[in-house]
């Protein structure tokens, strides 16, 4: 058979058209995928299904962007393909999703990408205005004059700081937003720590830095010379040695009890954490709470050798509260299937004298926030006591209504100031972090980075059912082919019949 007459024969002219389709399909599946690997990564065409939503922003995190309205510029220091795809994307990626998204989500927000090692003039400006060192992981946040350097791990939680390789948790969303909160100056709720009673100052530091992680500016008060700022939300006394200055003061300049109270008249709250043996000094204030509904028991410490974290029975398990308001705080805990364990050691009991319409005006609600389990006793002297439930910490509110809406005041008072010692706060394992940081939501504005919780990665496992991934399967591997092999055929038979 001579040359022409293959290239003429029925199977060539045919089995080209095969090889032609063949290849032109792989090909267009590849281009296919170019065009829409690009597209997905400008324009986010991700579907999140981990069940913590690491890679949505939340509707809290817009809420909060909402009342932003300055100019802000989020600054990465590689390039786009490096942040997603490099050598540090582990981190980056999630940094930068979260930064395209509130691109999207709000037109004041400006995102780019420079890379440093390539063009490190075009961050030379923001040398000048931080002493942060600006590396490959940096994110340069800038609004107007004001500009902050953050590295791409603290966007993360870990269990060991000092090993990168135990991170457990994204809080992209919060500290981005805390920071995009810094260089707008947008008003952020204070909270004011006591001094001059022998506050445990470098004891609180912990519970400051939640504070502060939370959104909130810590300031210390000295009440016998200051006055509580208008902007204070919170007023934390936390673990006195000596009594608040009340009706003995000279003058109602130095009357510090008469200050909280004024506080609390423009609906402020008070955190007070006491130590079981320091409660029979402050005369004053255990007065002042009395008021409203609270009793420290003095000199007595609850035991619970069934629920202890510790040898000696003292670092007690808390057993959560429902359907109450203190139980209402940290609602989101309860709704767990295995809720985290909330701690507490060497806690005072708390008696709460009324739990309705107390006070003068008959309006102050009391309730229990975290409770002893029922095997615990109170130890007095060295001498075991009573078997029971006992309050580890309380909240009491006052409502008041102005203009048809209800406006309240909160006590919130703890039973030892372990509770937000640094060791319970920095311990991934309990969730004093989470109870306290939800009754700063609860108590504080209605806006507040409280509200931005973390993302654990232990529960970062693709939530779908079987069905549902045998759905996707079906869909990716059967219908997109299938499509292309019916244009294919369809070309073949109208060859066929031409």
């Amino acid at each position: 058979m001579n040359r022409n007459s293959i290239l003429n024969s029925r199977r060539f002219k045919y089995g080209s058209v095969a090889t032609v389709f063949t290849v032109a399909f792989v090909a267009i599946v590849i281009i296919f995928n170019i065009i829409f690997s690009a597209l997905a990564r400008r324009y986010m065409w991700y579907i999140d299904m981990t069940e913590q939503q690491v890679y949505t922003l939340s509707e809290e995190a817009k809420e909060i962007m909402s009342d932003i309205t300055e100019d802000v510029w989020l600054h990465f220091a590689s390039e786009p393909d490096e942040l997603m795809n490099g050598t540090n994307s582990s981190y980056t990626r999630y940094i930068y999703t979260t930064a395209l998204q509130l691109e999207e989500a709000f037109p004041n927000i400006h995102v780019d990408a420079v890379s440093v090692l390539k063009n490190p003039s075009y961050f030379r400006e923001y040398y000048n205005t931080t002493a942060s060192d600006i590396d490959t992981t940096s994110v340069v946040i800038t609004s107007g004059n004001e500009t902050r350097v953050v590295r791409a791990q603290a966007f993360f939680t870990f269990n060991d700081p000092s090993d990168l390789s135990t991170v457990w948790a994204y809080s992209g969303e919060k500290r981005m937003i805390s920071n995009i909160m810094q260089v707008t100056q947008t008003e952020t709720p204070i909270v004011s720590f006591t001094t001059q009673h022998g506050e445990d100052i470098v004891g609180g530091a912990a519970l400051a830095q939640l504070f502060s992680d939370n959104g909130f500016e810590v300031r210390p008060i000295d009440l016998s010379q200051e006055q509580v700022d208008d902007d204070c939300r919170i007023l934390v006394i936390y673990n006195p040695l000596y009594d608040f200055l009340g009706a003995e003061a000279d003058s109602a300049e130095y009357n510090e009890i008469e200050k909280i109270d004024k506080f609390l008249d423009r609906y402020g709250c008070l955190l007070v954490f006491a130590d079981p043996t320091s409660v029979s000094k402050l005369t004053n204030l255990s007065e002042f709470l009395e008021e409203w509904g609270i009793a420290y028991v003095p000199d007595t410490m609850i035991k619970d050798e069934d629920h202890a974290m510790s040898p000696d029975g003292f670092r007690i398990v808390a057993e959560y509260q429902r359907d109450t308001l203190g139980g209402s705080i940290y609602a989101d805990l309860n709704d767990l299937a295995t809720p985290p364990k909330t701690v507490v050691y060497k806690s005072a009991p708390i008696d709460i004298l009324w739990e309705q319409g107390g006070g003068l005006s008959g309006t102050r609600d009391v309730s229990p926030v975290l409770k002893s389990y029922d095997t615990s006793v109170l130890v007095k002297d060295g001498m075991i006591g009573e078997k029971g439930s006992y309050n580890l910490m309380v909240i009491s509110r006052e409502s008041r209504i102005v203009d048809n809406e209800y406006y309240y005041s909160y006590v919130i008072a703890a039973g030892s100031p372990s509770f937000a010692s640094k060791s319970a706060l920095d311990s991934n394992a309990y969730a004093n972090d989470d109870v306290l940081s939800a009754a700063m939501k609860a108590v504080g504005r209605e806006r507040v980075l409280a509200a931005l919780t973390l993302k654990p990665f232990d529960k970062d496992e693709i939530t779908v059912t079987t069905a549902e991934a045998n759905r996707w399967t079906v869909a990716m591997t059967t219908v997109i082919p299938a499509v292309f092999a019916i244009v294919g055929l369809v070309v073949i038979t109208r060859r066929k019949h031409s």
